[in-house]
């Protein structure tokens, strides 16, 4: 019912330039009271870290990521920061509680639009803030469910510092292509419009529930493997894998030593994640 997360504050003069020149998305459009994902790239357009940038201020922003991310978040934005007039404070562990609706809970010390679409993220203390509501989180296993089959990665589980954007679907919601410059700017637009990767996020229609970190073979050749596994209520055994180009939507391929194929879909799963 609740994930643990950190924070990082960037406030100041130049924040709101100094995060635009740095980060996949457009924030120098970002409106107070929005939030938007976007990306830490290092030069070679790998992900460093998964964020969302909540705009609090004019010139007062809050990044929000994973538990395992917010020191490295603090630590590259402090790298990058000159001459400019921003201070960056933090990280700070927080709490994210889900729901299926927009809340406002009172405990909550922030309340933005979930990683999931659909939901809604109450950031805060857990406790604190499910006493301040009535309406009650999504629990655990249903988020998960509704997460692979959205196709939302998780930093640390279907990517790594590894990863391209491409590779991980992330050009399409946090990434901007029309802000100009920023880290890492080059390999990403040169795989949007010169080329493409050669392994890319997909959903897997699983006959079974399979284990984490499974191959995923096709043509008796290893071509990827699982990530991510959940049981989703309508669309059954459902998965996340990274795979090879030359798999395609629809292709039938095989799980560990699973006798019965599944199949490949491009993500998101048709209709899926809306439902509880």
């Amino acid at each position: 019912m609740s994930a643990r997360g950190a924070v990082v504050w960037v406030d100041g003069r130049d924040s709101r330039s100094f995060l635009h020149g740095l980060l996949s998305n457009d924030v120098a459009a970002l409106a107070v009271g929005a939030s938007q994902p976007a990306l830490l790239l290092d030069a070679t357009g790998h992900v460093r870290v998964l964020a969302r940038v909540v705009c609090t201020g004019e010139s007062a922003f809050t990044l929000l990521t994973d538990a395992d991310s917010g020191e490295r978040l603090a630590q590259l934005l402090d790298e990058y920061h000159f001459s400019e007039d921003v201070e960056i404070i933090g990280p700070e562990p927080v709490d994210l509680v889900t729901y299926a609706e927009a809340v406002t809970p009172l405990g909550a010390d922030l309340v933005i639009e979930g990683s999931v679409p659909g939901t809604c993220d109450a950031v805060g203390v857990a406790d604190v803030i499910r006493q301040s509501t009535t309406q009650a989180a999504i629990d655990d296993a249903t988020l998960e469910a509704r997460r692979i089959a959205a196709g939302v990665p998780r930093f640390g589980v279907d990517l790594t510092e590894r990863t391209l954007v491409h590779e991980a679907g992330l050009e399409t919601t946090a990434v901007s292509f029309t802000k100009g410059c920023y880290l890492g700017q080059e390999t990403v637009a040169r795989v949007e419009h010169r080329g493409g990767v050669n392994r890319r996020l997909v959903g897997l229609r699983l006959p079974e529930m399979v284990p984490t970190g499974a191959d995923v073979h096709a043509a008796d050749r290893v071509v990827g493997s699982v990530t991510s596994v959940a049981g989703h209520p309508t669309l059954g055994p459902i998965g996340l894998a990274t795979l090879r180009k030359e798999v395609d939507e629809h292709d039938q391929v095989f799980v560990s030593d699973l006798p019965t194929a599944a199949i490949v879909v491009t993500l998101p799963f048709p209709g899926s994640w809306t439902t509880p």
